[in-house]
């Protein structure tokens, strides 16, 4: 006999009380409580300590991206290579530099040494403290700081086919066809960097016209520490730029910690806050609020580009659709309804296979740009943060969920993990696919998919329980990820898998409320970053859901 709608949705795992209720039987049990409430009461307040920072536009190194030796290297020398009137913050990024030593330097402060990350800030600090000559000798070696840097064409994401050492070269990167290859964000690095390696002079006239062309109106190029580091010797090699190459000096002294390193990309600030009210709203009791909210709302209203979409930096970042997402569902947790203009542009950059990637292509220049038409990679991790943004406001059925959907669950391996694009590791992915498949209400007007989402869901539950350490999943996003992906699925989930998840996170926590760093996010080729306001958002979710079961009239079904 076929089963109504409501019978199949009882198939369905949800939260079972009796089983979490165990969990908190006991004297240990009870500390853990204290534990918990302790932990998140500290993780909020340093979250709040950042959100404000954010809308003020006065973030910290405390609560900002972690800085980066390789981009505060290629920062330096390019203020070195201005001269006048940037010497000061010049200094003060060689002695960051000097003070995180570790016999070279990595990815991020206390890696392990890199060879090429070593040889640029090597250069940089012997230039910097040998006189014109040496500064001199520095700046002629450029060239061989961009090889590094072409290397990104080959490695931009997984799954990109970037350009090929032929294509990189000048004049061939500024084909069109070949600049495609590339994301929006990613092309003036390598421009830059092809114009540092180049010995064309057509070429290289041809390059700088094009840096000319997209330098963004604060004077960065893409909002970004690396790609503006370049743009600013390539701008110089040719000469005749210098008001140029100032703004964009004046950028990136504005970007740098007062420690004197600088962040390894931008700040992330949509992302950030968009999480944070999404995180700090599920929980939120009738006539309660937190004081920075409304803030936080406002300046994701402000944010908003022309055609509905988002950047990660507003208002000159390149529209995203990971942070037009989030965003989205932002407005929605605490307006309480849809963002009409935003929905509308996910709904129209869906790819022809039912996914969506990142980058969509658009004209005009930030805020004022129409995206076009959707480009580059399909990817498992946006498609679920545009399927949580499209499904937050409409449960029903709709064609552009269900092609989604499919290709989602079409993407699964035969571990039951689900592979992502900026982030390393399948954990990320499947946690977050399992909490977006345990609340979706199923029609029988779409027969396979319930059935899809039932294969689709063991193997990931599978995968994710496989998947544990000692307690944790790796970094501690993914612990706060896996933690709240496993949390509809109660019944089916070892009472100490939950038990030593929460105790992890409980461990990794700071003094400051924030958490031990991962350095897990991905930025090209492997220019590793801490973006902390996530991290601790993810810890936050997962530690407010297991809070949750001490309160067991709400509703564990709204979230």
């Amino acid at each position: 006999m076929r089963k109504g709608k409501e019978d199949y949705w009882n198939d369905y795992p949800s939260p079972n009380i009796n089983h979490i209720m165990g969990c908190l039987k006991g004297e240990g049990a009870m500390e853990l409580k204290g534990d918990v409430n302790e932990c998140l009461a500290k993780a909020r307040s340093y979250v709040a300590e950042g959100i404000e920072q954010i809308v003020t536009g006065n973030l910290d190194e405390m609560h900002g991206v972690s800085p980066s030796p390789g981009a505060s290297a290629l920062a330096a020398l390019a203020l070195l290579a201005i001269g006048r009137g940037f010497e000061s913050a010049q200094r003060q990024g060689v002695q960051w530099l000097w003070q995180n030593r570790r016999g070279g330097w990595g990815k991020f402060p206390g890696d392990q040494p890199d060879p090429e990350i070593t040889q640029i800030v090597n250069s940089v600090i012997q230039g910097s403290e040998g006189g014109w000559r040496a500064k001199i000798r520095l700046l002629s070696q450029a060239r061989q700081f961009s090889e590094m840097i072409l290397s990104l064409g080959q490695r931009v994401v997984p799954g990109l086919e970037g350009p090929t050492p032929e294509e990189i070269l000048l004049p061939n990167i500024l084909q069109d066809q070949v600049l495609t290859k590339l994301p929006l964000y990613g092309r003036p690095v390598v421009v830059a960097a092809s114009i540092l390696a180049s010995d064309s002079p057509e070429g290289i006239s041809q390059g700088v016209n094009y840096l000319l062309e997209t330098q963004m109106s604060d004077g960065s190029w893409a909002e970004d520490i690396v790609a503006t580091s370049l743009g600013i010797l390539a701008l110089l090699r040719r000469g005749g730029n210098s008001k140029r190459a100032e703004k964009a000096g004046q950028w990136l002294v504005s970007k740098q910690y007062s420690s004197g390193g600088w962040p390894a990309f931008d700040q992330l600030k949509v992302w950030a806050v968009g999480w944070a009210v999404c995180v700090f709203g599920e929980q939120l009791k009738r006539n309660e609020t937190y004081p920075w909210l409304s803030q936080a709302v406002d300046y994701l209203k402000q944010g908003q580009n022309s055609d509905g979409s988002y950047g990660s930096t507003p208002p000159h970042t390149h529209p995203d659709l990971d942070d037009t997402s989030v965003a989205i569902m932002a407005y929605h947790q605490m307006l309480g309804k849809q963002n009409k203009q935003g929905v509308e542009l996910l709904r129209r950059l869906q790819n022809s296979d039912g996914s969506w990637g990142t980058f969509p292509s658009f004209t005009g220049a930030p805020p004022a740009v129409s995206s076009d038409f959707p480009v580059y990679i399909s990817s498992v991790d946006v498609t679920i943060h545009v399927l949580e943004a499209l499904w937050s406001f409409s449960r029903g059925q709709n064609e552009t969920i269900w092609r989604g959907l499919n290709w989602l669950i079409s993407q699964q391996d035969k571990e039951g993990g689900f592979p992502a694009s900026w982030f390393e590791g399948r954990v990320y992915s499947t946690a977050q696919v399992l909490e977006l498949l345990s609340k979706w209400r199923i029609s029988w007007e779409r027969w396979t998919i319930p059935r899809n989402i039932q294969a689709a869901r063991k193997k990931g539950l599978e995968f994710l329980l496989k998947a544990q350490n000692q307690g944790d999943w790796g970094s501690i996003v993914e612990t706060g990820l896996a933690l709240s992906g496993l949390w509809r699925y109660g019944q089916f989930v070892p009472k100490e898998v939950i038990d030593k998840g929460i105790q992890n996170l409980l461990s990794a926590q700071k003094a400051n409320g924030s958490f031990r760093p991962s350095y897990r996010g991905i930025y090209a080729k492997g220019w590793n970053y801490e973006e902390p306001l996530t991290t601790a958002l993810t810890a936050i979710r997962a530690l407010q859901r297991y809070q949750i079961i001490n309160t067991p009239k709400r509703s564990f079904l709204g979230f």
